[in-house]
């Protein structure tokens, strides 16, 4: 009886053991992940340790595991005692504040973060600004400090919400909540920390009847399509870059694992853009012309119109109109109209790979040639050419 062939031997490949110490249950976790992902996948010879985790249920790697290096994001001491007796290279791409020496960081932007916020509130014609950020260990106390900077940079004030006690019982938050609420002035524009914040917020206004968004305003500074969207109104909220924070941090560990040097031990990607949902889709002018008009401009910039075709949708005469706006936004109609049009392309180049020519035709551009001559006037570069710095920026 012929003897039946032996089994090739399992072959295991002489991969680089990479842990991602990366929570993927929101958003923004599992976009990192996709962006380290989308680099190491048939590229690098790496394998991935996503998210393991210890009977505790925390980010750990297991104690016998043989490692080459570490992507992580580390928001407490326990995390970064574990990270620093593992004694690999490691890159974190969380932004806490207590930062070993030895490790690398890619973050968020957190001024342009803060920049964005106040442009989206102040387009908005809101002048009562605050930050919300309940005690938590998912984001950082400068995302507050930097949005604090950034409304008195420009002589207005900004209410923070300070809680005495970092107690985390929900009721307790909700309590002081409702208080610091009463006390604020209103209609209020509010930057919350996250997702979580923007949720507790919303559930306390409801519940005492502050109105969203025509009392509190509402932007959440971080995004997560799942709690922004069942919210009730669903909030509005910044994309961030964090894919690109995946990507760059492979990069950087990719460096460090091959011995070469690295430019700079921290790496801050500014934000994408605003996603406008309900709790902030108003504006705070009293003025009902106006602000009938501003909408019609910024629902319809993209088609192309004039000053005239605003004339026809809103009963105001020119003079009227041009004083008003010269009043409240301190610039013309025709103004508002070209900045609408023009962040709409900047926004396209950034966030997708349509065409110049595409690009002018969605934008209300009569051609690229037009879009190319207006945009290297106003942002002095040509759009491929801010496409290509926006990108590798990030």
């Amino acid at each position: 009886m012929p003897r039946r062939p032996r089994s090739p031997a399992l072959k295991i490949p002489d991969n680089r053991q990479i842990a991602l110490l990366i929570d993927p249950d929101d958003t923004w976790g599992r976009s990192v992940i996709q962006g380290i992902a989308s680099v190491v996948r048939n590229v690098l010879p790496w394998s991935l340790w996503i998210a393991p985790r210890d009977r505790q249920w925390r980010l750990r790697v297991p104690r016998n595991w043989q490692g080459d290096g570490i992507i992580a994001a580390i928001r407490d001491e326990k995390t970064a005692e574990h990270v620093r007796g593992l004694q690999l290279p490691t890159v974190n791409v969380s932004y806490w504040e207590q930062d070993d020496p030895d490790w690398y960081r890619v973050r968020t932007d957190d001024a342009r973060r803060a920049e964005m916020a106040f442009s989206h509130f102040r387009e908005r014609g809101f002048r009562h600004f605050a930050y919300y950020g309940p005690p938590s260990q998912r984001y950082s106390p400068s995302r507050g400090e930097r949005f604090l900077e950034v409304v008195e940079a420009a002589g207005l004030d900004c209410d923070m919400f300070h809680s005495r006690s970092f107690s985390r019982d929900k009721t307790s938050i909700q309590e002081r909540t409702l208080h610091w609420l009463q006390q604020a002035p209103r209609p209020l524009a509010v930057m919350a920390a996250d997702p979580h914040a923007g949720v507790l917020l919303t559930e306390v206004c409801n519940a005492v009847g502050f109105r969203i968004p025509e009392e509190i305003a509402i932007l959440v500074a971080d995004t997560d399509e799942l709690l922004c969207n069942i919210s009730a109104p669903p909030l509005s909220s910044i994309v961030l870059a964090s894919e690109q924070i995946g990507i760059n941090s492979v990069r950087i560990l990719e460096a460090l694992l091959a011995g070469k040097r690295v430019k700079s031990k921290s790496l801050a990607l500014p934000p994408l853009h605003v996603i406008e949902r309900q709790s902030t889709e108003m504006l705070a002018i009293d003025d009902p012309l106006f602000v009938d008009a501003l909408r019609f401009i910024r629902e319809h910039a993209h088609t192309g119109i004039q000053v005239s075709d605003v004339l026809q949708a809103v009963p105001l005469s020119r003079r009227s109109l041009e004083q008003r706006f010269r009043q409240l936004l301190n610039c013309s109609p025709a103004d508002e109209i070209r900045r609408i049009k023009m962040e709409r392309v900047k926004q396209l180049l950034i966030s997708t790979d349509k065409t110049v020519a595409q690009i002018a035709g969605s934008s209300g551009f009569c051609s690229p040639g037009q879009l190319c001559f207006v945009f290297k006037k106003q942002i002095g570069t040509t759009p491929l050419e801010f496409r290509r710095s926006q990108r590798s920026e990030n």
